[in-house]
C-alpha cells in the first residue's frame, strides 16, 4: 500500500511539473523566423528554423527526406509558412511541449487559421477565442493576434465563432478548399453595454482555480461566458486535456471523470475526480474527489473531497470533507468537516465539525464543534461546543458549551456552561458558574446571576443566632442569589459566618411582599478543624417604605450540624442560644424555629 501511495504521489507531482509546460508551449509555428538557404539539406534548414524558433522538430526520416537539396529564401515570416513553403500541404504540424512534430496530412482532419483584428483601429486582438460548436474545438490568439484550429470533415463548410471580452461575437464560415489565412474583423461593444454582471468567472477567481487553472483557461472563460452546451460525458485527465478539451469549460455533463482533475461547466448527475474537481456553474447531484471540489453556483445534492469543498453559491444537500466545507451563500442540508464548516449565508440543517462552525446570518439547526460555534444572526436549534458558542441575535434553542454561552438578543432557551453565560435578554434559563444578562424575566441557575437591569439589593439583619448578618441579592425576582457574612458581636459569645443561598420575591401588594429564601452558612467558632454548618429556611414579609429603602420580619426554620465537642474561650457554644420547637438528633444535629428582621436598601 506504500508503494501505491508513493507511486502515485510521483505520477501526480511529475504531471504538475509538466502543467505550465502544456499551457505555454503555444506559438511556435506562429514565431517569426528569416532563412537564405540555396542547394541546402533539408535536415539543415530544418535545423536553423529550430534555433531561431527556441523548439525542436520531431519526425520520422522515412517520410521526410533529411538529404534532399532545398532552395527557400524568405524574411519575417511565420515557422507555418515556412513549413508550407518546403513541404506544400502534404503534412500537418502540432505542437507538444518543446516539440513541434511533423506528420503526414490526414485525410479527415485539415486546419483553419488566421488573424482578429479589431474592425475600427486594425489592431491585432490578443486572447480571442476561436470555437467550432459542433466539434467543441477552441483556441486563443496570440500576441500577433494569430489563431491556428484543427478541424474534421474536409468535405463541408463549418462556422468558426470569434468572442472577446468587450467585443461583440462574430461568426465566419470556413471550408477545407479555400485554407489560405483569413482576417477576421470584431467590433467593439460601447462602453454601456457591458455594465452589467454575469455570473460565470467568480469560480476562476478563487486561489483554488488559479491554482490549477492557466491563465489561457481563465481567459477563454470570459470571453465565452454566455456559451454553453449539453454533453452526457465527459473524460478528463487535467483541465484542458480531454474529451472536449479547451472547450470542457463550456459543457455541461450528465457524467464527468477526472483523473486527476477536471474543468467543466456544470453537472447534471454525477462527477468523480481523482485529485479535485472544478465546476463553473450547478452541481446536481454528486461530486466526489480525493482532494477538493469547488462549484461556482448552486450545489443540489453531495460533495465529498478527502480535504475540501467549497460552494459560490447556495448548497442544498450535504457536504463531507476531511478538512474544511465553505458555501459563500446559504445551506439547507448537512456540513461534516475534520476541521472547520464556514456559511456565508444562513443555516437550515446542520453544521458538525471537529473544530469550529462558522455561519454568517441565522442559524435554524445544529451547530457541533470540538471548539466553537458561531451564528451571525438568530439561533433556533442547538448550538454545542467544548469551548464557546456565539449568537449575535436572539437563541430560541439550547447552547451547551464547556466554557462560555453568548447570545446577543433574546434567550428564549436555555443556556449550560462550565464557566459564564450572556445573554441580553433572559427569559429562558441559564446554567453556569457566571450567569450576566441585561434584562431578565427569566432563571439563572449559578454561584453569581447578574442582570445589569434586574435586582440589586444590599440587606442588614440580625436573628436568634448572630445578631449582625449583611447580605448582597444578585438576580431577578423570579431567582436572585444571597452572599452573606454575619458575625455575634459580644466578649464571651462571639461567632463568624458566610455563605450562600436562593431567594424569590413575590408581589402581595404595593406596598408588602414575601421572600422565600434558603441558605447554607458555615459558623467560625474559635477552630477551623470543625463542621459547623447552618441551613436556614426563612419567609420574610417586606414593607416598601420607599423605591430605595424597606423593612422585613420573618420566621425560619433551621438545622444544625456540629461535629465541634471543645470551645474556644469567648466564642458561642450554645446554638442557638434560644428557638421553638427546638429537637436534637443525635450529638450532631439539631433543628429550631427561628426569626429574622432586618432592612433592605436599593
Amino acid at each position: 500500500m506504500n508503494h501505491f501511495y508513493k507511486t502515485t504521489y510521483i505520477i501526480i507531482f511529475t504531471l504538475f511539473l509538466a502543467l505550465p509546460g502544456l499551457c505555454v508551449a503555444q506559438g511556435f509555428l506562429e514565431k517569426k523566423i528569416s532563412i537564405n538557404a540555396k542547394n541546402k539539406p533539408v535536415s539543415q534548414v530544418l535545423k536553423s528554423i529550430e534555433a531561431q524558433g527556441g523548439f525542436y522538430f520531431s519526425y520520422n526520416s522515412d517520410i521526410i527526406g533529411r538529404d534532399s537539396l532545398v532552395t527557400i529564401t524568405l524574411a519575417d515570416k511565420t515557422v507555418k509558412e515556412a513549413l508550407d513553403m518546403l513541404f506544400g500541404n502534404a503534412y500537418e504540424y502540432n505542437e507538444t511541449g518543446k516539440y513541434v512534430i511533423i506528420q503526414r496530412a490526414s485525410g479527415q482532419y485539415w486546419y483553419a487559421s488566421g488573424y482578429v483584428v479589431d474592425g475600427v483601429t486594425g489592431e491585432k486582438v490578443v486572447n480571442a477565442s476561436v470555437y467550432e460548436k459542433q466539434q467543441l474545438v477552441s483556441t486563443l490568439t496570440n500576441e500577433q493576434g494569430y489563431f491556428r484550429l484543427k478541424l474534421k470533415g474536409k468535405l463541408q463548410a463549418l462556422t468558426l465563432y470569434i468572442s472577446r471580452h468587450l467585443y461583440f461575437d462574430t461568426a465566419v464560415t470556413v471550408r477545407s478548399s479555400n485554407i489560405q489565412e483569413i482576417s477576421i474583423g470584431i467590433l467593439p461593444k460601447p462602453v454601456e453595454l457591458d455594465s452589467f454582471v454575469v455570473r460565470n468567472n467568480e469560480v476562476e477567481k478563487s486561489w483554488f482555480s488559479k491554482l490549477f487553472l492557466s491563465s489561457r483557461q481563465r481567459v477563454q472563460s470570459i470571453n465565452l461566458g454566455q456559451y454553453f452546451v449539453n454533453k452526457p460525458y465527459q473524460g478528463s485527465i487535467l483541465p484542458g486535456i480531454g474529451t472536449h478539451g479547451r472547450m470542457s469549460a463550456q459543457v455541461v455533463n450528465k457524467f464527468s471523470f477526472n483523473l486527476i482533475g477536471g474543468y467543466t461547466a456544470g453537472v447534471k448527475g454525477f462527477e468523480i475526480g481523482g485529485v479535485f474537481n472544478i465546476v463553473k456553474h450547478d452541481v446536481h447531484y454528486a461530486q466526489l474527489a480525493g482532494a477538493a471540489n469547488i462549484a461556482g453556483g448552486d450545489v443540489n445534492g453531495v460533495q465529498i473531497a478527502g480535504l475540501y469543498n467549497q460552494v459560490l453559491e447556495a448548497s442544498k444537500g450535504w457536504q463531507f470533507a476531511g478538512l474544511c466545507n465553505f458555501v459563500n451563500d446559504s445551506l439547507s442540508g448537512l456540513q461534516v468537516a475534520g476541521v472547520y464548516n464556514h456559511i456565508w449565508g444562513g443555516t437550515k440543517g446542520a453544521q458538525l465539525s471537529g473544530v469550529a462552525n462558522f455561519s454568517k446570518e441565522n442559524v435554524e439547526g445544529l451547530q457541533i464543534a470540538g471548539v466553537a460555534n458561531y451564528a451571525g444572526g438568530e439561533a433556533d436549534g442547538v448550538q454545542v461546543a467544548g469551548v464557546s458558542n456565539y449568537a449575535n441575535d436572539d437563541v430560541d434553542g439550547v447552547q451547551v458549551s464547556g466554557v462560555s454561552n453568548f447570545a446577543g438578543g433574546k434567550l428564549s432557551g436555555t443556556q449550560v456552561s462550565g464557566v459564564v453565560n450572556y445573554t441580553h435578554n433572559l427569559e429562558g434559563v441559564q446554567i453556569g458558574l457566571v450567569n450576566v444578562a441585561d434584562t431578565s424575566s427569566g432563571i439563572g441557575i449559578g454561584l453569581i446571576n447578574f442582570v445589569w437591569k434586574g435586582y440589586h439589593k444590599l440587606t442588614i439583619s440580625t436573628n436568634e443566632v448572630l445578631n449582625v448578618n449583611a447580605a448582597l441579592k444578585l438576580g431577578n425576582r423570579r431567582l436572585y442569589n444571597i452572599w452573606f457574612a454575619g458575625l455575634n458581636a459580644g466578649s464571651f459569645q462571639k461567632a463568624y459566618s458566610f455563605g450562600y443561598g436562593w431567594g424569590l420575591e413575590e408581589n402581595l401588594s404595593r406596598h408588602f411582599t414575601i421572600d422565600p429564601e434558603v441558605s447554607a452558612q458555615h459558623l467560625y467558632l474559635g477552630n477551623w478543624d470543625h463542621s459547623n454548618l447552618l441551613f436556614k429556611a426563612q419567609i420574610n414579609l417586606n414593607y416598601k417604605i420607599n423605591k430605595y429603602i424597606s423593612l422585613y420580619v420573618g420566621p425560619s426554620f433551621n438545622v444544625y450540624y456540629s461535629d465541634q465537642v471543645t470551645f474556644t474561650d469567648g466564642y458561642k457554644k450554645d446554638v442557638p442560644d434560644n428557638g421553638l420547637f427546638l429537637t436534637h438528633y443525635g450529638n450532631d444535629w439539631c433543628s429550631w424555629v427561628g426569626w429574622n428582621a432586618g432592612i433592605t436598601f436599593f
